[in-house]
């Protein structure tokens, strides 16, 4: 009889309301929208280049950004008009922490658990996301400071490693996914929250001040065994953190096509993950990424919805793009000043737009989401036929649509060279390697 009593296993949430249901009978306060105010990679934000980064590879939402003021206004409007806003910079640091001085505490996706959905740990507080390089920095004590007093409860770390049969990482330069905070660093910057919790915890016998430290692990053909989860497994349950989340690789750079899972492979993922949750005692809570998709997911025993990917109906993300008049009268201007889209991570299909309207008069300016609702109903038709198969549709969609890469992403696939390696292009642009070593 199995006695392992681990927590329950964490999934996304965004909603679960059944494709065949109009998207206009969706109310506003079901709609979570991911606000992409700052999509620069590099020195001031994340300290990295990864070369899968979305915001590295797309030209779509490559170096791009809403006025500093204007996207608090943003924000402000949607809150009003009823939708659950998650403001995101590449890095909850960036800046030196103005992002977190900006917009307060802030989550990057809802995190639950159980058939109830229930908010898990991850949700009491704010969760600040970062690639760990901000936290290497010599001013890490005063970033968490105005971490813990803007009310986040949570850091996640993306960890970029991969553990021997010692459970020794094996050296970075053999890590197959070039640009990205090593895995030695990420182990640093774990020690460094838990020195700093320890110096400012209330009492010996209170956890109520303590960071808590979510990694998430990046699954492909590199890591992907039964072997090599189990040995993240007990790496992390030595080191202490409080969440360890799996996500699926995608080759957003167009450069790493050997590394992305095959749906057999994604299966067999949920299987092993299944194993490890019913047989190995785990001192953190795992949590599986809707990336996955749902070849396989039944195994888990999720929710029904699990799987099936909400962007499009119960989520969105609003990217900058330049601004476009759309009308102009005696008493007002009505400008394009951002795209909706469905996909968080590819950013496609294009499904409405943001619009900034104007008041001559008195130069009020209000807020809206423009959706599309014909090419909203179109994914959904096609998602329903079988048109896109996984519930995670992004695969298939790179497939058939023509994304453009950024500049630097085709130059480095021209020349076959990682970005972290294009010195002589630093100048063009803040998603340079911004020093990175």
């Amino acid at each position: 009889m199995n006695t392992i009593k681990n927590q329950p296993v964490a999934y996304d949430y965004h909603g679960d309301t059944p494709l065949q249901v109009p998207f206009d009978q969706i109310k506003p306060q079901d709609i979570h929208i991911y606000l992409d105010l700052n999509t620069k990679t590099g020195a001031k934000t994340c300290g990295q280049n990864c070369n899968h980064c979305w915001f590295v590879n797309y030209e779509k939402v490559f170096n791009k950004e809403f006025d500093v003021i204007e996207g608090q206004k943003i924000k402000a409007a949607l809150d009003d008009q009823g939708y659950k806003v998650f403001a995101r910079y590449t890095d909850s640091f960036a800046y030196n922490g103005d992002f977190m001085r900006l917009y307060g505490p802030a989550h990057n996706r809802e995190f639950r658990q159980d058939q109830d959905h229930k908010p898990t740990k991850t949700m009491v507080k704010g969760d600040a996301w970062t690639s760990g390089r901000p936290l290497l920095s010599d001013n890490y004590r005063e970033l968490l400071d105005l971490a813990h007093d803007s009310g986040y409860g949570t850091v996640s770390i993306t960890f970029h490693g991969i553990l021997d049969e010692s459970l020794e990482l094996i050296d970075d330069k053999n890590y197959p996914i070039k640009g990205t905070f090593s895995g030695a660093n990420t182990v640093k910057v774990i020690r460094r929250i838990d020195e700093y919790n320890e110096l400012h915890r209330k009492s010996p016998t209170t956890q109520e001040d303590r960071f808590r430290v979510n990694i998430g692990i990046t699954v492909g053909k590199h890591n992907h065994t039964r072997a090599a989860l189990v040995r993240y497994a007990m790496f992390f349950n030595q080191l202490g953190v409080e969440t360890v989340r799996f996500n699926n690789f995608t080759d957003h750079g167009s450069r790493h096509p050997h590394l992305q899972l095959s749906d057999e492979e994604v299966a067999q993922v949920y299987k092993d993950l299944k194993w490890l949750h019913e047989n190995v005692e785990l001192k953190f809570q795992l949590a599986v990424s809707e990336d996955f998709g749902t070849p396989g997911v039944e195994v888990m025993n999720f929710p029904a919805h699990v799987g099936m990917c909400q962007a499009g109906r119960h989520l969105f993300t609003v990217i900058p793009t330049a601004n476009a008049i759309i009308s102009e009268t005696n008493s007002y201007n009505e400008e394009k000043i951002g795209d909706i889209v469905a996909c968080v991570n590819i950013f496609e299909p294009y499904l409405g737009l943001l619009v900034r309207k104007t008041n001559l008069a008195d130069q009020s300016v209000q807020y809206t989401l423009n959706f599309d609702q014909a090419a909203i109903h179109e994914l959904a038709r096609k998602r329903i036929e079988g048109v896109y198969k996984n519930g995670c549709f992004a695969k298939e969609l790179r497939k058939e649509k023509h994304i453009e890469l950024s500049r630097l992403a085709k130059l480095a696939i021209k020349r076959q060279q990682p970005l972290l390696s294009l010195e002589s292009h630093k100048s063009e642009s803040e998603h340079s390697v911004g020093g990175v070593k």
